[in-house]
């Protein structure tokens, strides 16, 4: 048994290959039922120049979404790919735009772990309903 997990990371598309890669390596994106599903995700919004002109900018995030996951940290995949998306925060600790970042919800609907700014790509909510 043991305690289950959601884990969502969000990568820019530029990292796509190497956290494949690494995915690839422990099996998180093969089989027929592989641990991870991938979609894509332009996150879009509009800012103001000097000239008070509105500028549109996006940024392509390569979303890994895995759910009913042992995601303990002394396993091997687990500190790879965690690993992986710190090295991509920056120096001072705050969200880099653009940067790699990760959730992990357990079966309590507690967040138990997060690296970066996740709020920024990733919406938690928990949602009671009537069985």
């Amino acid at each position: 048994m043991g305690y289950r997990s959601e884990v969502h990371i969000a990568v820019p598309k530029k990292d796509e290959k190497k956290l494949d890669a690494i995915m690839n390596k422990h099996n998180l994106l093969k089989g027929d039922y592989p641990p991870f599903t991938k979609d894509v995700y332009i996150q879009k919004w509009r800012r103001r120049n000097n000239n008070n002109k509105i500028i549109e900018e996006s940024t392509e995030y390569i979303i890994y979404q895995g759910s009913d996951l042992k995601w303990y940290e002394e396993y091997k995949d687990v500190d790879a790919v965690n690993s992986f998306i710190m090295d991509g925060e920056s120096c001072d600790d705050n969200f880099e735009e653009g940067g790699r970042v990760m959730v992990c919800i357990g079966e309590d609907n507690a967040i138990h772990s997060d690296i970066g700014d996740y709020y920024y790509v990733f919406t938690v909510n928990v949602v009671v309903g009537l069985r």
